[in-house]
């Protein structure tokens, strides 16, 4: 008998999922929080886990990609209320094997979990590798993009300062990334939160949260403000500003 974790924060919801497996003969194990999840997986034993998007506590994404980092390969279906295909495709290329936005059918729910459980009794993995690298920003070299002290692997997901790797959480890499394909062009605040966060409606404070982790962990002059608009990643230097010399 399959062993399903359910991590949602909606106790209404919850309910109504434990009910429908139940009945299908599934054991099913339900927690409200990102820290209960992690500690209930790492236990081992579920054979595939639904995850929220959105939990309370920590982001389900930066939990996805916490236990891929770890070594835990339980399969993971996403669920969220947005259904945008930026968001799935950044929960996917950060270890999630399927992808569910709410609401949805509840044969359909089943019909994936049984896939999924044939799938990974195959003996295959239970996730794959990145589907591919971002969009080649301005002055990018191969998947790679250098900027002063900084240096972006976007086939890897990658960030180094001075030689060194540093480990963002999958959101902060989101709106690194998006600034970096937008390289030289100022970038609304209610467009980074559009394509990271799949809504406009999220306060700009989350925003601003991860733009100052970002500047703690790379440096304060690799992302600039743009007051009461957004953020930009400046220009690499022109051969003309280079040639600019004082008379």
């Amino acid at each position: 008998m399959a062993r399903v974790l359910i991590v949602d924060d909606d106790p209404r919801f919850v309910r109504a999922i434990v009910r429908l497996l139940r009945g299908r003969k599934y054991e099913v194990e339900s927690v409200h929080n990102g820290e209960s999840a992690l500690h209930a997986l790492r236990r081992g034993n579920f054979d595939v886990a639904l995850l929220d998007v959105n939990l309370p506590d920590i982001d389900g994404l930066s939990l996805l990609h916490q236990l891929r980092d770890e070594g835990n390969r339980t399969p993971v279906i996403l669920l969220t209320v947005h259904g945008r295909a930026h968001e799935q495709a950044l929960g996917l290329r950060l270890g999630g094997d399927d992808y569910i936005p709410k609401p949805f059918d509840a044969e359909v729910l089943v019909a994936r979990i049984q896939a999924l459980l044939r799938r990974t009794a195959g003996g295959g993995p239970s996730f794959g590798p990145p589907t591919g690298p971002a969009e080649r920003p301005p002055g990018a070299r191969g998947d790679v993009l250098e900027l002063p002290a900084v240096r972006i692997d976007f086939t890897a997901r990658q960030v180094f300062k001075d030689g060194a790797a540093v480990r963002l959480a999958p959101m902060e890499y989101a709106v690194l990334e998006f600034l970096a394909v937008n390289r030289g062009r100022a970038v609304a605040k209610e467009e980074i939160m559009l394509h990271v966060w799949g809504t406009e409606r999220r306060t700009s404070r989350t925003l601003a949260e991860h733009i100052s982790r970002l500047r703690r962990k790379l440096g304060d002059d690799v992302i600039v403000t743009q007051t009461g608009f957004g953020y930009l990643i400046p220009a690499a230097p022109t051969s003309l500003d280079s040639a600019t010399t004082t008379p």
